[in-house]
């Protein structure tokens, strides 16, 4: 795949890269789950453990690093996970669902609060992570299959049953005050930023 787009004067193309499509049926849209958190007091929880896989990731590009681990898919524990979550979903448990791809758990946790218009309050030490520690590694590893979901408190019991035997695990809350809000492995706020200067940054790129 090519692509090139002009603005005015300006030309930007699109390296040529290999392009996968994949097309699924959803027998019901409206179980349809989308990224944006919904209600302050919602509880925030990963799904999938984090390992120290930055190889490659966005924030070792960033500082001039490459990395020697990268991720590594584990299919049959991802489909486990996978089919949980699905029953999640279709149960009516899930508010909200985002996956951790470029940038990581971090840039998860600020696309799904500017989304939402909400704040996020999360606290790392409560991340399922394997590996050296360290608050930018947890932030910003991109290792596979993970998720970051919001649900009502209500459903609490019932969405960790069926994560049973899973990685799952709560690491905060959503919040009104339109701030995201992480602390580090040392207990301190190592982020607290309006999520709407967030936002301005992550359209930085595009905005012609």
């Amino acid at each position: 795949m090519k692509n090139d787009y002009s603005i005015g004067r300006t030309k930007i193309s699109v390296p040529p890269t290999l392009l996968y499509s994949a097309i699924g049926k959803i027998p019901d849209v409206r179980q349809a789950v989308t990224m944006d958190a919904k209600r302050p007091q919602d509880l925030v929880y990963i799904l999938g453990e984090t390992r120290d896989e930055l190889g490659g990731s966005e924030w070792f590009a960033k500082q001039g690093a490459i990395g020697n681990k990268v991720p590594q898919v584990e299919a049959k524990t991802a489909m486990k996970l996978y089919r949980a979550l699905n029953k999640a979903i279709r149960a009516g448990l899930v508010a909200s669902c985002h996956d951790c791809s470029d940038g990581g758990l971090g840039v998860a946790l600020a696309e799904t609060a500017f989304a939402g218009g909400l704040g996020l309050n999360v606290d790392l030490k409560d991340v399922p992570y394997r590996g050296k520690k360290r608050d930018d590694f947890i932030l910003f590893s991109e290792t596979a299959s993970r998720f970051v979901v919001t649900i009502h408190p209500k459903d609490k019991a019932k969405f960790e049953k069926l994560m049973r035997g899973l990685v799952a695990r709560e690491i905060g809350f959503v919040s009104n005050d339109g701030l995201l809000q992480i602390s580090g492995l040392s207990g301190q706020t190592i982020i607290k930023e309006k999520i709407g200067k967030l936002k301005d940054a992550w359209q930085a790129p595009l905005n012609f």
